[in-house]
């Protein structure tokens, strides 16, 4: 890295893979709860001798040297921090404008040295990364990684006190059945049923006291939900379809397991919910026997992300295994995050599932790719349509992955005349990467670099250059900063949409009542509304930007009375308080969420792009 690509990193700003550190006194104590927070995420870059002003960030005079020495003497020392996971190219010095800055790059720790923590104590000092910086990990959070240490997948684990009947036999049978039609010719179709649970590993023998019993794999499996249950209290599966775009509309079809009108096992939810996933695509296969015939790489990658998702899943984590189908996507959650790099996952050719028996089993009966595969099967059946790129996030309290198959056009139409109406004879000056971040945006409500990355073959440098040219156009505004900064069509765009039906995809902001890409706006008086409330916002805000130091009850009230009148993001406090938006979510945000007095616009995800607060008075209303 050289100057250049340090200067607009630190043009950037902070966001969860950056943080900046004045240094101006040392080495801060802090720095030990980021390099905590980045290795046990997703990795990231500290910069020490930034500092930041307002919004902006710049070089200031240090010690570089010193801070270095002081660095490697600290993360040395077993004392201070558990686990030195760098090299020495992840440290440098950088000189910018006559300025020396040290960059430390940290990478995401292995899931076998997780959690990286300060002290002695891991439940106490172990940290990790989300957009509103680092926080202190729960003990739940703690125990997954150092249960994910473990070389010994949790699947095989043999479970004394549970045997045959245990088992739903009926799901049993069926999977004999499909065993034996796709391969006639296997020794293990002759054998009894014990010994095939055990060839399967379904079955398995604890060898110090040789007592036998169904393995974790085998109960989730072919279990009956009750006995899966008593084991496992957290588990859970659930499937639910939507088949119209209308807000608020309930789920027009939902399994779950714990309802009692069937096993509640894998195998056979996995055969319910394939069906229904491809039931209606508009891409035709023929069957023979019981085995698709021809059938195409969509189908394929469905099937792939259904068994994907049961193999990978944490069955200690909360909230279960949730598929969704809607008119124009398809999701799959499941507890726990990837035991690889996000980035790694995306490429392929790596896999390390969580319950490897479970994919096993799966594979026997020709489900599943070899691992590793999957991923970059299912980005290919997508490109073949032409759909957006898959969508693969981790999301933590609590640990989750998510990943999202829309099967919307890159270029739908409705959006490229969507922009044709609005910017005219501006349209045809547009590149065609330009006129694919501008649909990006309009489809999805909001595009990132990342997400840029995934749909172009370009470099985050290169779409930075981009999204800085849209900017300076008017055509995007920027949400947050750095290269997690969200970006959405301006205003221009959204005073098209409104009162025209056929444009109304664009949402209004975190304080809009649309819940998703196809929601329609409030009419024609929105944008006197907005107005109103940027008047009202503004006025309460007063005292605040006029005076640098408030007694921390003002301010509170300040906060509260803002965010009474809509939600407001962190960025958007900032710009109305005059504060920096970090001393401001750690002095007061954060305080206000502990003590119930804010809410979380999107508490199932705290991480949303969108994410805002409200008083709770506010939240009871939504």
């Amino acid at each position: 890295m050289d100057a250049k690509d340090l200067l607009r990193i630190i043009e950037d700003g902070e966001n969860a893979e950056l943080e900046c550190k004045a240094a101006k006194g040392g080495l801060p104590k802090d720095v030990w709860e980021t390099y905590s927070a980045f290795a046990n995420t997703n990795g990231g870059i500290i910069l020490l001798g930034v500092e930041q002003k307002g919004q902006e960030f710049f070089p200031v005079d240090v010690d570089a040297k010193k801070l270095v020495k002081d660095f490697w003497d600290g993360i040395n020392n077993p004392q201070r921090i558990s686990k030195n996971i760098l090299v020495d190219r992840n440290v440098e010095i950088i000189e910018v404008d006559g300025k020396e800055i040290v960059k430390i790059y940290v990478p995401r720790a292995s899931r076998e040295d997780k959690p990286i923590y300060i002290g002695h104590n891991p439940f106490t000092g172990t940290y990790r990364r989300n957009y509103e910086g680092d926080y202190k990990c729960t003990k739940e959070e703690v125990q997954r990684m150092i249960a994910d240490q473990s070389p010994i997948p949790q699947d095989s684990k043999v479970l004394p006190n549970y045997g045959l009947n245990d088992l739903n036999m009926e799901s049993v049978r069926s999977y004999r059945n499909r065993f034996s039609s796709l391969k006639p010719d296997h020794p293990w179709n002759g054998l009894e049923l014990k010994d095939f649970l055990y060839k399967i590993g379904a079955l398995g023998r604890l060898r110090e006291t040789n007592e036998e019993g169904l393995t974790l794999a085998g109960l989730l499996m072919f279990g009956e939900e009750r006995s899966i249950t008593e084991y496992l209290p957290q588990y859970f599966l659930e499937y639910r379809e939507k088949s119209s775009d209308v807000p608020g509309e309930r789920w027009t079809d939902r399994i779950i397991s714990s309802d009692g009108t069937w096993s509640g096992n894998l195998y056979d939810f996995y055969f319910k919910v394939i069906r229904r996933l491809t039931d209606d695509l508009n891409i035709p296969f023929q069957m023979e026997g019981l085995f698709r015939k021809d059938d195409t790489r969509v189908h394929a990658a469905l099937r792939e992300a259904l068994v994907n998702t049961l193999a990978h899943a944490d069955y200690y984590g909360r909230r279960g295994i949730v598929i969704e189908k809607e008119k124009m996507l398809f999701r799959f959650s499941n507890p726990g995050v990837l035991r690889i790099p996000l980035q790694q996952a995306l490429k392929g050719g790596i896999s390390d599932p969580r319950n490897p028996t479970i994919f096993k089993m799966f594979m026997l009966i020709g489900l599943g790719e070899r691992a590793g595969s999957g991923i970059e099967n299912i980005h290919l059946a997508w490109k073949e349509q032409h759909w957006t790129a898959p969508e693969l996030i981790e999301e933590f309290q609590p640990d989750r992955t998510i990943l999202t198959l829309r099967t919307t056009s890159l270029l739908p139409q409705e959006s490229v005349d969507f922009l044709k109406a609005v910017l005219g004879k501006h349209y045809k000056f547009l590149t065609n990467d330009e006129v694919l971040i501008l649909v990006t945006a309009h489809q999805e409500n909001y595009v990132t670099n990342t997400r840029l990355q995934s749909l172009t073959d370009k470099k985050s440098d290169e779409i930075s250059k981009l999204l800085s040219g849209l900017v300076e156009k008017g055509y995007l505004e920027p949400n947050g900063q750095g290269r997690g900064t969200k970006y959405t069509l301006t205003e221009m765009f959204h005073q098209k949409s409104i009162g025209n039906s056929r444009y109304n995809r664009i949402s209004s902001g975190p304080s809009a009542n649309n819940s998703g890409p196809n929601a329609a706006n409030s009419g024609p008086n929105e944008n006197e509304q907005t107005k109103d409330h940027e008047k009202v916002l503004l006025d309460i805000s007063e005292l605040a930007r006029k005076k640098k130091r408030l007694h921390p009850s003002e301010m509170d009230e300040i906060i509260l009375n803002l965010c009474a009148i809509k939600p407001l993001t962190l960025k958007e406090l900032s710009q109305l308080l005059n504060r920096q938006m970090d001393p401001l979510r750690k002095k007061y945000i954060s305080r206000l969420l502990r003590e119930g007095k804010l809410e979380l616009l999107y508490p199932e995800q705290v991480n949303h792009p969108k994410q805002a607060y409200m008083t709770r008075s506010l939240f009871n209303q939504h």
